[in-house]
């Protein structure tokens, strides 16, 4: 376990794969996100990373138990120092947390993604709320729920020049995205634009 961290556990992918909650989680990865899907209103993997990150073992597993939603965010807090404080030089690094102590884990998980997005996104990292009635919709379809896993959990990645699509919205974050990416970042949010409106 990382010092730094007080109520998480490091776990392998041999691990992961063998314990009750990750099993569902790493299943759900392998058979939903890395693999197309009917409804996702684009081509390719539902998300486009997964399957690298998998096959390059550079996804970190912990298991959190925290028992209420004070701690779990204090906890979430030094997850953001710990991953930052880590090589941030492989875009297909990521971690995912999963709360085993929560009684709403749901809800929990919802609030606090929402509550810390913004330090995170300060970071240049995002992080996501997944649980199985995350009724966030997708980019290319709105009847589409990308979000939705069998247990409930958060997930650390680096900012891609792709998540200008989750953060064009608010003027904070797209200057956050635009601080990291330049003029890359400014091609990507006008190809989004363009991309968006044609399919209008």
């Amino acid at each position: 376990m990382s010092s730094s961290l007080f109520q998480s556990e490091s776990l392998s992918l041999a691990e992961a794969s063998a314990d009750a909650g990750f099993s569902l989680v790493i299943n759900w990865m392998e058979r939903f996100l890395a693999a197309p899907h009917a409804d996702l209103g684009r081509g390719g993997d539902v998300c486009p990373f997964i399957r690298r990150a998998l096959s390059k073992d550079t996804i970190e597993f912990f298991r959190n138990t925290s028992e209420d939603e004070t701690s779990f965010e204090e906890e979430i807090k030094r997850h953001l120092v710990d991953f930052t404080n880590g090589d941030r030089s492989d875009i297909l690094r990521a971690r995912i947390i999963l709360p085993t102590g929560l009684k709403n884990a749901d809800l929990v998980v919802d609030t606090v993604q929402r509550r810390l997005k913004s330090l995170f996104v300060e970071k240049h990292l995002m992080i996501g709320q997944f649980f199985e009635s995350c009724n966030e919709p997708g980019l290319w379809n709105d009847s589409f729920r990308p979000l939705q896993t069998p247990v409930p959990l958060l997930a650390i990645r680096s900012m891609t020049p792709t998540d200008v699509a989750f953060l064009h919205y608010d003027p904070d974050f797209l200057e956050s995205y635009l601080d990291k990416f330049g003029d890359r970042g400014i091609t990507a949010l006008e190809y989004f634009k363009l991309t968006k409106e044609a399919r209008n």
